[in-house]
């Protein structure tokens, strides 16, 4: 502000050098103005500095940027909304020391100075997400400096993210040696299943918005496991320099000590763009463990629903929800503990051995990461100059892959391994469109990636196959048997027990075709064989027992239920009637 008695606000408001706001009013005699008198109704005056809309993707807020100029200097600024000027006290969001000078008085005509001043003031836009947005007509990929548009990038958007998102961004340089980087030194780095996938999700990213539309969003997350020191995080990084600069020193967007609120947020605000949820540590304590099962079986849901939680209002009315837009990479030492079968199969798993990862190789590319990104900028605008073009080509590729990957395990698998391939496939298609690689080459990439990722699947649903919760329930059974933890009763061919020495340790009978088990019993005995382990098992009693007889792993009654009646010693109960071929793996039975 210049040094100058007064600046207007209007002919009714004036501030003083010192930051003293005056109320200006005309003093009229006869109907002509005579002159005014000026009262100073606060120590300071609100200054407005800026009116800005600012988008998450979600939702646009108003925002109201203000400094307040008191004892001759202007304070840093301070954002308020609409709902703030029109509280009983908004001098107080400038600080105690602001104040009115007759509160009940001055408070409307010290509103109406804020108000005047944003009547005038030009609206800018402050966008803070990553991802498409059409703006004037034209497709834009919002990033961090830089965004993409069909004609290449630009700065002309504010895009400005907070905190750990600050690193998202598209560097403006351009290295002619940077499809070589992402072409020949990438792939020395590591073995060929971490590296097409890495680059199969990265590519894919930028499609999300596009498969979302035409209802094939990807709903799976990769896990880079292996033991401390495998460089799983060093790893996920260097494929987050696709979408902005991260290096060892650079925190991850997100880990497992964040909230589940803030992880969501961060999900939704990504769109179209790779995020890390960080150091999925083991089990060390029970809080800790709590946790990490928690945020892991949260995130599986977020990502593999893509839905977010439905908040309302205090007035009734909801909230904008928070929709996860972005694709994952976990790292993690521990893995799907407690997360049940359905959140297996909404992830790939690349484990990474010690001595996978060659250093040297890796740092040659860590230097050279931001060339990376350059790739993938352009990668972007191409996807935006073809876009209506993709739009028809990539669902029925989409189903053509799935059908191909389908080898009768999970269906979710399937869709998994169909997803990466896209993004191998639009990738080739980009590099062939700028000659970098010719038509051979590209089906030579294609075809190993294939390859590649129906291994995973393989080894994917083995770890699905462990985690079926009839799979545990019989394997706990048969360990339970063999130590003898519980037992089982002969009974011979006229329904007698063997012999009649009941104790606690008793699950029920057995006579070659079945085994006969207490179903509260057998139940509460597995949950705790797994509570000792320190796992939680995932199904109910009437759900497991419905499993079982989908699976005719139990004969069930003429009524359709799933225990039934069998007289022992001359006493009838209803039990468990699980065929001995479930349990038994060899002729001697003997408990």
């Amino acid at each position: 502000m210049k040094d100058e008695p007064y600046k207007k606000i209007n002919e009714q408001y004036s501030i003083a050098a010192d930051g003293s706001l005056y109320y200006i009013e005309p003093i009229i005699k006869d109907g002509e103005v005579t002159g005014q008198t000026e009262t100073s109704i606060a120590n300071h005056a609100p200054i407005l500095k800026e009116l800005r809309l600012t988008d998450n993707g979600i939702e646009c807020l108003e925002e109201l940027v203000f400094c307040v100029r008191r004892n001759n200097q202007n304070s840093e600024d301070v954002v308020l909304t609409g709902k703030d000027i029109h509280s009983q006290t908004p001098h107080l969001k400038f600080g105690a020391a602001c104040r009115l000078y007759n509160d009940k008085k001055y408070i409307s005509k010290y509103r109406e100075a804020m108000q005047i001043q944003c009547e005038e003031a030009v609206c800018s836009i402050l966008y803070q997400h990553t991802g498409y947005a059409v703006i004037e007509g034209q497709r834009v990929f919002l990033n961090g400096k830089n965004s993409v548009t069909a004609e290449g990038l630009t700065d002309k958007y504010n895009v400005i993210f907070d905190s750990q998102l600050s690193n998202y961004c598209f560097t403006s340089g351009r290295h002619e040696s940077r499809f070589d980087v992402l072409l020949k030194l990438l792939p020395l780095i590591a073995p060929q299943k971490l590296i097409c996938t890495g680059l199969g999700l990265s590519f894919l990213t930028p499609l999300n918005a596009l498969l979302r539309d035409i209802g094939i969003e990807p709903r799976f997350i990769l896990y880079f496991t292996g033991k401390t020191g495998t460089q799983k995080t060093t790893m996920a990084k260097l494929f987050l320099n696709f979408f902005g600069s991260f290096d060892n020193g650079t925190s991850s967007p997100a880990s497992f000590v964040d909230t589940s609120n803030s992880v969501e947020k961060k999900f939704a605000l990504t769109d179209s763009t790779l995020v890390l949820l960080d150091d999925r540590i083991p089990s060390t304590t029970p809080k800790i463990r709590a946790q990490m099962e928690a945020m892991e079986q949260v995130v599986a849901r977020q990502i593999g629903d893509r839905t977010g939680r439905a908040r309302m209002n205090a007035d009734g009315f909801l909230r904008p929800s928070y929709r996860p837009k972005c694709n994952l990479i976990i790292t993690a030492e521990e893995s799907f503990s407690n997360v049940g079968e359905s959140a297996i199969a909404r992830s790939i798993s690349v484990e990474i051995k010690p001595g996978d990862v060659k250093l040297k190789e890796l740092t040659a590319v860590q230097k050279r990461a931001s060339e990376l990104n350059e790739c993938m900028g352009d990668y972007i605008q191409y996807i935006i100059q073809n876009w209506e073009v993709l739009q028809t080509k990539l669902k029925p590729l989409f189903e053509e892959l799935r059908d191909k990957a389908q080898n009768g395990g999970h269906g979710r698998l399937a869709e998994c391994v169909a997803h990466l391939q896209i993004g191998i496939s639009i990738m080739c298609d980009w590099l062939i469109s700028i000659d970098e690689i010719n038509e051979k080459r590209a089906e030579e990439l294609k075809a190993s990636a294939w390859s590649v990722f129906m291994e995973l699947s393989e080894e994917q649903n083995r770890r699905i196959a462990e985690e079926k919760p009839v799979k545990l329930f019989l394997d706990a059974i048969q360990e339970m048997r063999d130590r003898k933890a519980i037992k089982f009763i002969k009974i011979s061919e006229d329904n007698t027990t063997a012999y009649n020495g009941f104790s606690d340790k008793i699950a029920g009978f057995y006579d070659g075709d079945f085994y006969y088990c207490y179903p509260d019993g057998i139940y509460t005995e597995v949950r705790k064989f797994y509570a000792a382990q320190d796992k939680t098992f995932p199904l109910s009693k009437n759900a497991l027992f419905k499993q079982l007889a989908t699976d005719n792993l139990i004969e069930i009654d003429t009524g359709g239920q799933n225990t039934k009646a069998k007289r022992i010693n001359g006493k009838r109960s209803r039990l468990l009637w699980l065929r001995a071929i479930a349990l038994d793996t060899d002729e001697d039975n003997e408990q």
